[in-house]
This record gives structure tokens, sequence and C-alpha cells, in this order.
């Protein structure tokens, strides 16, 4: 049998390491909250940005439309189509 000063000192050890494991386990529970968090939050702004995007592709689209491009030329630039098409090609 084990002397009983010896026996005491077992038994703090291991009430020791039980109470750093829970420790361990409260930090480690926290530090994943936070992460899921996090995630959650740039989640959310991913979506935004997302949606955003889809925006200014139909925007985009909508500037960049062939009859619009065409009536801004003639009314603002005065251009007129071209009734005769020459292509020059360079000496290379």
């Amino acid at each position: 049998m084990m002397p009983e000063a010896k026996q005491n000192s077992l038994i703090v050890l291991a009430w020791l390491v039980v109470i750093v494991c829970a420790t361990l386990q409260v930090a480690a529970t926290h530090w994943h909250r936070q992460l899921v968090s996090d995630w959650q939050v740039s989640e959310h702004k991913r979506l935004g940005l997302e949606q955003d995007y889809g925006r200014l592709l139909l925007e985009q689209s909508a500037l960049t439309a062939h009859g619009r491009v065409e009536r801004i030329a003639k009314d603002k630039l005065n251009m007129i189509e071209a009734l005769d098409v020459q292509v020059i090609r360079s000496g290379r």
C-alpha cells in the first residue's frame, strides 16, 4: 500500500490535470465559436459582394448594348454609319 503523502500528492496532481484539461477545453470551445462567428460575417459579406457583382454585370450589359452605343455615337458624337468600308493591312 502507498504511503498517505504519496497518495495525496497523486490526487492533487490528478486534480491539476483535470483542471488544466477543462481550461483547455473551454479555450478551444471559445476559439471555435469565434471562428464560426468570423466565418458567418465573411459569408454574409461574400453574399453581398456576389449580389453587387451580379448587378454590375447587368449594368455593364445595359451600358454596352449595341443599340445604346450606336445611339450615343450618332446623337452626341455626330458619327454616321460608314457606307464604304476599306480594310488597310500593315506590311508585316
